[in-house]
């Protein structure tokens, strides 16, 4: 029954592009069907697909679908010892070899998003957060990876006492979101924003250093970590414990194992486990929840809260209910 509550809100008629006059979320779902079960369906879909890839003959080693089993191991593990290990071979090439170009997110904003009209404004963050909305005292929130400012804007209006910092590897996006929070009517004041890529050493200071602002009280990473490669992810996390005050929040909702969009992706997109590129050149990684945390807490974070958010969707011209899956966490930077 919660899912079906869910579908209704879900296709209510609400553009909410960036930089829209709109109202604050009403609902945030986050529990329309249990991830296990979800995990054994994908699971049994995914084995049937690698059964099908596999004969009559085998696909060369790079090729072999790395779909997990019910233990967490991919099919490649169940391979002859030669094979994994020319497999692991050409699959550490690949992702050296495919990975995201730099370029292919400022190519991404200056083509798909010219308009800011492929992101709506995440207005449902103010419930998943609740800290987001604190205005007393005065808060200062930073995103690494802000894109358009989906994520930054609904915080903005909700939250007309604090302030924030934008950065983003795309300098048209920075300046979409400029642009954004002057037609909001947001103070400049409150908005600082600038290109950086958070994944390299010069990035892994305070943040705030060239901007005069103070250390952060919060730090997003929206649907920004799984948007770089794996080994680039520690650096990252890095780059967001630096601009943390002690005591202040890290707050992370990223792509999931078993998403919808996850069990699209053609196998020949594979180039690693849980990691995929897109047809633009992106990357994406699919988390688990005991991989992200134990990302954050390598990178210094305690642990506050790590789940899936699982969240039924009704495409209504097609009538195909869709199961999303996101992982969100909340970690802490010791007092």
């Amino acid at each position: 029954m919660k899912g079906a509550q869910h579908s209704r809100h879900s296709t209510a008629a609400c553009r909410a592009y960036v930089g829209e006059a709109t109202p604050a979320a009403a609902e945030y779902h986050c529990n329309d069907f249990d991830w296990e079960q979800l995990k054994q369906e994908a699971e049994a879909m995914l084995a049937e697909r690698s059964a099908l890839q596999q004969e009559p003959t085998s696909a060369p080693p790079g090729q072999q679908s790395l779909a997990p089993d019910s233990g967490g191991q991919t099919t490649a593990a169940r391979l002859p010892l030669h094979q994994q290990q020319q497999q692991q071979q050409h699959q550490q090439q690949a992702a050296r070899s495919w990975q995201c170009e730099k370029g292919c997110w400022e190519a991404f904003h200056a083509r798909d998003n010219a308009t800011a009209r492929f992101y709506k404004e995440r207005r449902y963050l103010l419930l998943e957060f609740p800290c987001l909305t604190i205005s007393q005292p005065p808060q200062h929130f930073l995103e690494i990876g802000c894109g358009c400012g989906s994520s930054l804007l609904p915080v903005l209006k909700a939250n007309p006492s604090c302030s924030v910092t934008g950065t983003d590897l795309s300098p048209t996006a920075v300046h979409m979101f400029k642009q954004a929070a002057t037609t909001a009517g947001i103070a400049a004041n409150r908005v600082t924003s600038y290109a950086a890529d958070s994944t390299q050493p010069t990035a892994q200071r305070h943040p705030a250093a060239d901007t005069g602002q103070r250390e952060a009280d919060a730090v997003l990473l929206i649907f920004t970590l799984a948007a770089v490669a794996p080994h680039e992810m520690a650096a990252m996390l890095h780059t967001a414990f630096q601009a943390l005050r002690p005591g202040g929040l890290l707050l992370i909702r990223d792509h999931g194992l078993y998403d919808m969009t996850h069990l699209r992706l053609p196998p020949k997109q594979q180039l690693a486990d849980k990691l995929y590129r897109r047809l633009d050149g992106t990357t994406c990684y699919f988390f688990t929840i005991e991989d992200l945390q134990a990302r954050a807490e390598a990178a210094g974070f305690m642990t506050q809260e790590c789940k899936y958010a699982c969240t039924s969707l009704l495409n209504r011209k097609k009538q195909v209910h869709m199961k999303r899956v996101f992982v969100h966490g909340v970690f802490k930077k010791a007092d």
